[in-house]
């Protein structure tokens, strides 16, 4: 992906995160039958994986940020004051008690500023991994967006289909209880085998115990659609039914088209192709700490001082003063720490690397797999559409 590409992803990804800067109430209205486009707005206000990645977004364009200013100079201002009373040594000809007293009262206000120079690639590298580990989070945020909204949709459908089978269950238990009726009847008026109402009665068994199962199905299916949505359990929802909706179409393309498409726009496979662009920036940064750093400091103060000599009378200076200096520093031998922070960055590098072709594997294998669920439920519902004619 070049960098154009990146920067409109980022700019799509970042398009959501100011709806997420203050989470909504976790109110449900009562009596209100929400349906699936209901249910993803809530989830996405609610949920905190949201949330989450919207601070870990936050978090990564602060840290480029901070990797930005170390183009810049730094200024402080410094102040110091004090008094010092320091015995000297002197020449006994001079002083015949062979030492002086020394008496210093100071105030020295400074306003200093450094400036690294030449860093040979230091600053670029860790701009350049800021850089990357921000479009990581930016994906990541829409990553969690799709994820979520995915996960409603089945909990959605899973809900439905539960609910369709306790119906389906229910029908069952009142068709097996009008036969468990006719078979008594049957059976007291002497043209019913004990036989056949055993069988009956066992029937009629089952079809309670298959009622009880699909409630229970329905119910968990229900709790596992408030947990993802970020609704507090037990939380009375009442879900829009979607028995009339339209079967969708068979898919137009083959499945290789659509693990193509998911292989160039999947945000878990373009956040680890980031992964890797982070990590070959942190190899610079480690290469540049083999080299020497130039930088310049710059002071500018003010003497604001008294001194006097065995008790004697006070000398003062009230004058501005300053000072600039060039700095060289080259780190010579730090035990192996360059080393082996070189090593790390290229584990880190490589390992990025096998989770990216590890990302494209199970993507592949995700496509597919739903490819073919679709189709095997497409001709499911044709099948079961037959039958029932």
């Amino acid at each position: 992906m070049n960098v154009e590409s990146r920067l409109a992803f980022c700019a799509l990804a970042c398009a959501p995160l100011l709806a997420l800067a203050t989470p909504p109430s976790n109110g449900v209205v009562p009596g209100q039958r929400y349906d699936l486009a209901a249910l993803i707005d809530m989830a996405e206000q609610l949920s905190p994986e949201t949330r989450e990645a919207w601070n870990e977004a936050r978090a990564a364009a602060a840290a480029a940020g901070i990797a930005r200013s170390a183009y810049l100079p730094q200024l402080a201002i410094e102040a110091l004051a004090g008094a010092q009373r320091t015995p000297l040594a002197a020449p006994s000809h001079l002083v015949p008690k062979g030492y002086f007293i020394s008496d210093t009262r100071e105030v020295l206000p400074t306003l200093t500023a450094k400036w690294l120079l030449f860093d040979f690639g230091r600053r670029d590298a860790a701009l350049d991994r800021a850089n990357a580990q921000t479009f990581i989070a930016n994906v990541a945020f829409t990553g969690a967006h799709q994820k979520l909204v995915y996960t409603v949709s089945h909990d959605y459908y899973a809900l439905g289909a539960s609910a369709g089978k306790l119906a389906a269950a229910k029908k069952g238990l009142e068709t097996a209880r009008i036969d468990n009726d006719a078979v008594s009847e049957r059976r007291r008026l002497g043209v019913a085998t004990s036989i056949e109402q055993a069988r009956s009665d066992r029937q009629l068994a089952q079809a309670r115990f298959a009622v009880v199962r699909a409630q229970g199905a329905t119910d968990l299916a229900r709790a596992t659609l408030i947990a993802d949505i970020g609704l507090v359990a037990g939380t009375e929802l009442q879900v829009a039914s979607n028995a009339d909706q339209a079967i969708p179409l068979p898919p137009a393309s083959t499945v290789d088209k659509f693990v193509d498409e998911a292989l160039s726009s999947r945000p878990d496979l373009i956040a680890a192709q980031g992964r890797i662009d982070a990590a070959e920036a942190t190899i610079r940064e480690a290469y540049a700490d083999f080299r020497p750093t130039i930088g310049a400091t710059g002071q500018a103060f003010f003497n604001d001082g008294r001194l006097r000599s065995d008790g004697g009378p006070w000398s003062s200076v009230h004058r501005p003063g300053g000072a600039i200096f060039l700095q060289f520093s080259w780190t010579l031998f730090d035990g192996g720490a360059r080393r082996s922070k070189l090593a790390l960055a290229t584990a880190e590098r490589d390992a990025a690397t096998d989770a990216y072709h590890h990302a494209r594997d199970t993507a592949g294998k995700q496509v597919a797999e739903a490819f073919s669920a679709l189709q095997t439920a497409l001709a499911s519902v044709t099948a079961a559409a037959e039958v029932t004619r």
